[in-house]
């Protein structure tokens, strides 16, 4: 946090939160005596999706260092590839973007362990998956045996949304009138006025497809389907 800057006032401030919390266990319904916690903050704080983000910052450290000593790749956009995309961030979900060679592979394990010995925080490679786009199966199988991760198909969910599919097909949108329909069954065992199932429609049905919407464009028999059920 020195080094992002941030004055030692704050920094004080945030680790007397850290440091100085306490809790206890209920038992039978009785709460024990309070004692300090030693290993992190306590579940739900407040602060710490923050704190979290602080962390993370870590990696973005990390690959900028191995991107600038040419040793990761990423993976250009644009007409002549000015633009190279290696890493995207969101909380803890993380997706490293590069080119095919065993150079990126080894890399971004040494940088994914490197990481979690720096902060503490484990990367859990049983859900972490190595995915390719126009790469044999059989290099991304030993691919994916160097990174002990799973290998990958496309399109993959990433943040709620199938990353790598076709929008115009129904096997995209399948996801979006599925909780449509699961939504609409649990409401038909209860007995809503005519104005209670406006009032489901308009502030719970109407706000699933939007997500998926704000990305792509859905295809007429897509809105014909949602709107007929």
């Amino acid at each position: 946090m020195a080094n992002m800057n941030f004055p030692t006032i704050w920094r004080k401030l945030i680790f007397e939160c850290v440091g100085t919390a306490t809790t206890s266990v209920l038992v039978n319904g009785c709460p024990t005596e309070e004692f300090p916690i030693e290993r992190g903050l306590r579940q739900g704080d407040p602060l710490s999706p923050f704190l979290f983000l602080l962390a993370a910052e870590g990696f973005n450290v990390l690959m900028n260092v191995v991107v600038g000593a040419q040793m990761f790749k990423g993976y250009g956009v644009g007409h002549v590839g000015d633009v190279r995309l290696t890493h995207l961030q969101f909380l803890d979900d993380t997706i490293i973007i590069g080119e095919k060679s065993w150079q990126n592979v080894r890399t971004m394990r040494a940088v994914l362990l490197l990481f979690a010995d720096i902060s503490g925080l484990k990367v859990n490679f049983n859900k972490s998956m190595l995915t390719g786009v126009n790469i044999y199966v059989s290099w991304l199988s030993e691919a994916a045996l160097v990174m002990n991760c799973r290998r990958g198909t496309i399109p993959f969910m990433y943040l709620g949304l199938a990353i790598g599919g076709d929008s115009w097909k129904f096997a995209f949108w399948k996801l979006v009138v599925d909780r449509i329909v699961s939504r609409l069954s649990s409401w038909n065992h209860q007995f809503l006025s005519f104005g209670g199932r406006l009032v489901l429609l308009k502030a719970v049905l109407s706000s699933l497809p939007v997500y998926f919407l704000s990305f792509f464009k859905a295809p007429a028999g897509i809105i014909s389907s949602i709107e007929s059920i």
